[in-house]
């Protein structure tokens, strides 16, 4: 058959339309779906810095309802300061017990002291004295065991009787209900050298130490080594901590629970923010492939599209969680070639549209030293190139230096991370808060959880910041899947502790608190550090109202044997026994109460 020259045109010309598009449909989908536009970009920043309420405009040297004793360089210290600042308590911060005993407010409440301040007869005398008063003491860690050995005014201080043992190893520990949130635990391998006392009468145990061999030792249950406990003398309570739980952010939680034991009730504000963060994923380029191939029988790439990605959406959808992921373009950055392809930026940014995340840029490289800058040079002119509409707002350094990339933050010539507005930090970093602004518009949040490893030191401060903050954000680093290092680095075994993680640990904090990005959880901590509020109580009604409302607002109520029979203002739900997560959509809310046996 003879095909005419018009019609060979014609065909010609409809081969070559069919091909473009199926050439250039993952862009041309990309791109209509608007998948390249970062919408949070566009949204006006909820709080600034400059609104937000700050440990120095909490701290009150005259009238004050905490007083912290410790100098500027005591983890401690600064830990009890970094507390008041989320409950919104006003304190003043003194070097001795007495500075603090010349200037005693007469609205203070508490008295927050470690072992470092406490070594004289002098200091002994003004604790003894305090104890006169309404003026409860927390021990965010004990005196030194010859001390304690050596007065009985300390001793009777502190609740303890005698010493049974100035260095003894526990077999495990013990959370008993009530305390941190998540119900009584036991942590088998979470063994301390302590020393084991025996307790006074009038004493409450929160923690204790577990005993090898118990029953054919004899030991009762009330025998336990005690780690955390209550002493209620006649005028106040006396909370002391008999371990390392201070050296840490673990103690936020643990100050937020024994405030809790001073009072009836006790409400207090949280982020109410559950997110999950992962680290160098997706991954753009297709480096250490022979590696991978020989590990997986795939190629890097095609590792990351057809295995990673539907295990990581199935195993979070299976929980209900959002993605959030920091783009790694590469590794490698001593290469300086181009492996980023435009087809492998289609997918990932299409694909987060669909399960409505977001994305945001990891700082991580393999090599070090210089090839930081390379990086974000790299990075820069690659993102200008390929998606030049996107505008990065979330950045997870990762192991890159502050001194890297702190200067580009706040440069004035464009780049990739000009427009950041939320630093996700590594929880190694205990220095620094677990949320704070790094300055006037960018937001730190740290992570506070590695969702392929949960040790029982993980649980423990897992639970203490979601008692003290209602906040998570679980970080997966992906870069031990690329570049592994030992067998527990294999994705089959990594993916099997994640959904393990995702459906045990975690399950009993995805009852109360919402699932969302890292940057909705943004807004919730910023809004979360700009307010501020009273409440007070009257017969069955407590009354919240809340200064600088943003929206919305969440607390934690947490009651004695009694429960929620209505609020105004806002939404409630139950989280555990007496303990109820309040979600305000007014600034005025009204709960009523009632005893738990009606």
């Amino acid at each position: 058959m003879t095909i005419s020259r018009s019609n060979f045109i014609a065909m010609s010309v409809t081969m070559l339309a069919v091909l473009f598009l199926f050439q250039f449909s993952n862009l041309s989908v990309l791109y209509t779906s608007k998948a390249t536009i970062n919408h949070i970009a566009e949204e006006k920043i909820a709080v600034h810095a400059k609104e937000s309420v700050t440990a120095e405009v909490l701290k009150n040297d005259q009238d004050y309802t905490t007083a912290i004793i410790g100098s500027d360089s005591n983890f401690e210290a600064n830990l009890a300061v970094e507390w008041c600042m989320y409950l919104k308590r006003s304190y003043a911060r003194f070097e001795d017990l007495q500075e603090f005993y010349t200037n005693t407010s007469k609205n203070c409440t508490l008295l927050i002291i470690n072992s470092i301040v406490v070594d004289t007869s002098a200091d002994i005398r003004i604790l003894e004295q305090t104890c006169s008063t309404k003026i409860n003491i927390i021990f965010t860690s004990l005196p030194d065991t010859e001390l304690i050995q050596s007065s009985k005014t300390l001793r009777n201080i502190l609740g303890i009787h005698t010493i049974k043992s100035e260095a003894y190893q526990t077999s495990g520990m013990t959370i008993f209900e009530g305390f941190l949130l998540g119900g009584k635990t036991s942590y088998e391998k979470l063994k301390k050298n302590i020393p084991y006392f025996k307790l006074q009468s009038g004493t409450k145990t929160y923690i204790v130490g577990e005993v090898k061999n118990q029953k054919k030792k004899k030991v009762t249950n009330e025998e336990l080594p005690p780690i955390v406990w209550r002493y209620h003398t006649d005028k106040n309570f006396v909370f002391a901590v008999n371990t390392d739980f201070f050296s840490d952010h673990t103690g936020l939680g643990m100050l937020t629970s024994m405030l809790a034991e001073t009072e009836d009730y006790l409400i207090y504000p949280i982020v109410n923010a559950q997110a999950v963060l992962c680290q160098n994923y997706p991954y753009l380029s297709n480096e250490n492939t022979d590696e991978i191939s020989e590990k997986y029988y795939y190629q890097t790439q095609s590792l990351s599209q057809n295995v990673l990605w539907p295990d990581i959406i199935s195993i979070l959808d299976a929980t209900g969680e959002k993605f959030s992921g920091m783009i790694a373009p590469k590794f490698e950055y001593s290469n300086s070639l181009d492996g980023v392809s435009s087809n492998t930026i289609s997918f990932y940014y299409k694909q987060t549209e669909q399960v409505s995340g977001n994305l945001g840029l990891s700082g991580d490289q393999i090599e070090g030293g210089t090839f930081y800058d390379t990086k974000i040079k790299y990075d820069t002119k690659i993102f200008k190139q390929k998606v030049p509409s996107y505008i990065f707002t979330i950045f997870a350094p990762g192991k890159m230096p502050e001194t890297i990339y702190k200067p580009y933050l706040t440069s004035k010539k464009e780049n990739i991370l000009s427009n950041i507005r939320t630093l996700v930090l590594n929880k190694e970093n205990q220095s620094e808060p677990i949320l704070s602004f790094y300055n006037d518009r960018i937001l730190c949040m740290a992570d506070t959880i590695n969702g392929f490893s949960h040790d029982n030191d993980e649980d423990l401060y897992l639970r203490s910041i979601e008692t003290a903050l209602g906040y998570c954000t679980t970080s997966l680093d992906f870069t031990q899947v690329y570049y592994p290092t030992a067998d527990s680095d294999d994705w089959t075994r990594l993916s099997k502790n994640l959904a393990k993680y995702m459906q045990t640990y975690w399950m009993e904090f995805r009852r109360g608190f919402d699932q969302m990005t890292v940057a909705e959880a943004d807004k919730c901590a910023r809004r979360f550090l700009a307010l501020n509020y009273d409440t007070f109580r009257q017969g069955n009604t407590i009354n919240l109202s809340i200064r600088n409302f943003q929206k919305k607002a969440s607390f934690i109520l947490r009651l004695s044997n009694e429960k929620i029979t209505s609020i105004k203002g806002g939404t409630y739900k139950k989280m555990e026994a007496n303990v109820y997560v309040i979600n305000a959509d007014k600034k005025n809310v009204i709960l009523t109460v009632a005893d738990s046996e009606r």
